[in-house]
């Protein structure tokens, strides 16, 4: 049985269009969309009474406006939607075990129009044990006229499931991938060198995606400066933004300070895969 993507609905505005990202990503792969309906994770400082357990009635109203909102996207696409108990993160993260993919909002119900991730985007990103996207951005960029998936590409860690993954992606929409690669501009060392480290990573990055995918076209970005700052710019231009992450049990934060303060900010929708 095909893995399903799975989606986490509250009936905000950026969930629902995390619900029509989702569906598309569905109809793109030939798999099933199972739409997940939880309740808060419980109190938190700031948080408005939005966020107090909807009744059965109410849960069960989102979750047939999302599924009826999903189905409009596809009249091939199967559509399943359900109010499980829990809070959502626990919810969507035990999910992520049986997806192909797990996508959210940047912010749920109580988080107003906030620009910054909410604190089920931000676990969810974290944690889940499948690739996770962070629906945001600005329209163009998330309904996909960029025709474009770009990839961070780090020099001591290649993220070639990252890679794989941004390949896979821009196949399935017929698009061109761009790789992504930065130097601090304090690094004294000459711009030839940074280049030829660049051409390490990517070449080894590269080698199986470029083998699995030889019709998708690629650019290169090599470029100077704040590794964070040259993602925020690719992700102006492109429709996804893939990142990876730390495997499950490393030592460390999975994400790092620079793939949290592009989630934060940037203006398309952003992938984080799993090493």
């Amino acid at each position: 049985m095909d893995l399903p993507v799975i989606v986490g609905t509250d009936g905000s505005r950026a969930s629902l269009e995390a619900v029509d990202w989702a569906a598309d990503a569905a109809v793109l792969r030939g798999s099933p969309l199972w739409i997940v309906h939880a309740g808060p994770d419980g109190p938190g400082p700031g948080r408005s009474s939005a966020w107090a357990s909807l009744s059965p009635a109410r849960a069960e109203e989102v979750c047939a406006l999302a599924a009826d909102r999903a189905a409009l996207r596809s009249s091939r696409l199967k559509v399943t939607a359900e109010s499980v108990g829990g809070g959502a993160t626990m919810a969507l993260l035990e999910a992520s075990h049986h997806a192909c993919l797990v996508v959210v909002g940047h912010r749920g119900q109580g988080g107003g129009h906030s620009p910054f991730l909410g604190p089920v985007a931000t676990a969810v990103v974290a944690h889940a044990h499948c690739p996770a996207v962070v629906v945001r951005g600005r329209p163009d960029n998330v309904l996909g006229r960029k025709h474009r998936v770009s990839v961070g590409v780090g020099r001591r860690h290649p993220e070639e499931t990252a890679v794989s993954f941004a390949f896979a992606e821009a196949a399935l929409r017929r698009c061109e991938v761009e790789t992504v690669f930065a130097w601090s501009d304090a690094d004294s060392a000459p711009r030839d060198g940074h280049r030829a480290r660049y051409g390490h990573a990517v070449d080894g990055a590269l080698r199986s995606a470029t083998r699995a995918h030889p019709e998708v076209p690629l650019l290169t970005y090599p470029v100077g400066g704040p590794t964070h700052t040259a993602l925020l710019r690719a992700a102006a231009e492109s429709d996804l933004l893939v990142l990876g992450a730390r495997p499950h049990g490393s030592p460390g934060p999975r994400l790092g300070m620079v793939n949290g303060t592009v989630l934060q900010y940037a203006q398309c929708p952003v992938a984080v895969v799993p090493r």
